[in-house]
């Protein structure tokens, strides 16, 4: 889906992001969602895709609720790439109530 968004760019589509332990999802976890310092405990950059250092950043995710995970994953990319400009891209795959 992103090669076609980019379609005819110069984009460098790579995950940059591990998550180091399996979680629950987010809706589902108990105790309530984790923050976004939770969440980033468990992310790291993988650096073999490091290589070449990104000028600029953009985070995707298939939906936005809290914000939490975007903010991990900015925080974490924010200190290994720290001249990098970082935004985020969310895509809803579906609008709750929707026909």
């Amino acid at each position: 889906m992103l090669q076609a968004i980019w379609l005819g760019q110069q984009a460098n589509i790579r995950e940059l992001i591990v998550q180091t332990e399996s979680t629950a999802a987010a809706h589902a976890a108990v105790g309530g969602r984790p923050g976004p310092s939770e969440i980033q405990d468990r992310y790291e950059v993988d650096e073999a895709l490091t290589m070449l250092a990104p000028t600029s950043i953009a985070i995707v995710d298939d939906v936005l609720a809290t914000g939490a995970h975007f903010r991990a994953a900015r925080v974490v990319l924010g200190a290994r790439f720290p001249t990098a400009a970082i935004v985020g891209l969310f895509i809803a795959r579906r609008v709750p109530g929707a026909a």
